[in-house]
């Protein structure tokens, strides 16, 4: 799946959907549902709180209270509006796969009780050991490496509550996309996007029982080490070190050539070059001058 519809949709047939009305001066044409970091041309979006998506036109967000300057509709949960929406257009319309059927290669050597689903697409020489799954929505590159009991591509944890405080499931549309000479480690779980595709670079090499959620980017040559997490959306940069059982908070962004220490908690963006340790992460030289 993908956050392609499969077809235009006119917006107030959405909303219409899920029992809400136009109050746009114009219908808009919806192609694709965006996330609020990446908002795209006629596009859907729910956006709460912090940096506003660039204005495309066409794009559509759903909101608590009206932004100047976008088009708005105005919903007491966007969060909960925009599942809804998802879920309509999925039983309605459809969303469009990335790959249609699975491509593998008779370079690809698969182990024993590997499961791996339609729509998923694999490069030369790799190899996917023991009872791995790959789900559908996956695309692994050349020369990879996925170990016994990993899981790639599968749905993350996220819920929300509705006005009734039930937890509602958000749907994933995107996937994972590996490039080539990726190594993912045993037990390792990589979380499918929710709109958009976690993402792992060419020459990154993940440990064992290693959790990387849902829109992730990991830049190339970047190392992500034993019973390590990151959260949502978080961005690490190219040849940056994450040792054992670190944490990372959702959309930290850390930069290029970091080395963040064993069982660090990084709730803030580190920059470039930097060495953090400890709970909450700080600088080294800070601790040093202490």
């Amino acid at each position: 799946m993908s956050n392609q519809l499969n077809h235009t949709v006119m917006l107030s047939e959405l909303l219409d959907g899920v029992n809400l009305p136009l109050t746009l001066n114009e219908d808009v044409q919806i192609t694709s549902i965006a996330d609020s970091a990446n908002g795209r041309p006629n596009s859907l979006c729910d956006y709460i709180k912090g940096e506003l998506p660039t204005n495309h036109e066409g794009l559509v967000l759903l909101v608590k209270e009206e932004v100047s300057g976008y088009n708005c509709v105005v919903v007491k949960n966007p969060q909960v509006i925009i599942v809804d929406i998802i879920n309509y257009i999925k039983a309605n319309v459809g969303f469009k796969m990335k790959y249609h059927s699975s491509k593998i290669p008779l370079t690809v050597k698969i182990g024993l009780n590997v499961v791996i689903e339609d729509n998923v697409e694999i490069g030369e020489n790799t190899i996917i050991e023991h009872n791995a799954v790959i789900h559908s929505g996956t695309k692994i590159g050349k020369n990879c490496l996925v170990r016994t009991h990993a899981s790639i591509g599968g749905d993350g944890y996220g819920f929300i509550k509705n006005a009734e405080g039930e937890l509602i499931k958000q749907p994933h549309l995107g996937g994972v996309e590996l490039a080539d000479n990726v190594e993912i480690g045993a037990n390792t779980c990589v979380v499918r996007g929710i709109v958009n595709d976690t993402y792992i670079g060419k020459n990154v090499k993940v440990d064992n029982l290693v959790h990387i959620a849902h829109d992730c980017f990991i830049d190339e040559d970047a190392y992500i080490i034993a019973c390590s997490e990151l959260s949502g959306y978080v961005r690490v940069g190219k040849r940056s070190r994450i040792a054992p059982k670190a944490c990372v908070k959702q959309r930290v962004i850390i930069g290029d050539d970091v080395v963040v220490g064993m069982g660090a908690v990084v709730l803030k963006d580190v920059l470039n070059g930097s060495v953090v340790i400890g709970n909450p992460a700080k600088p080294l030289r800070q601790f040093k001058s202490n």
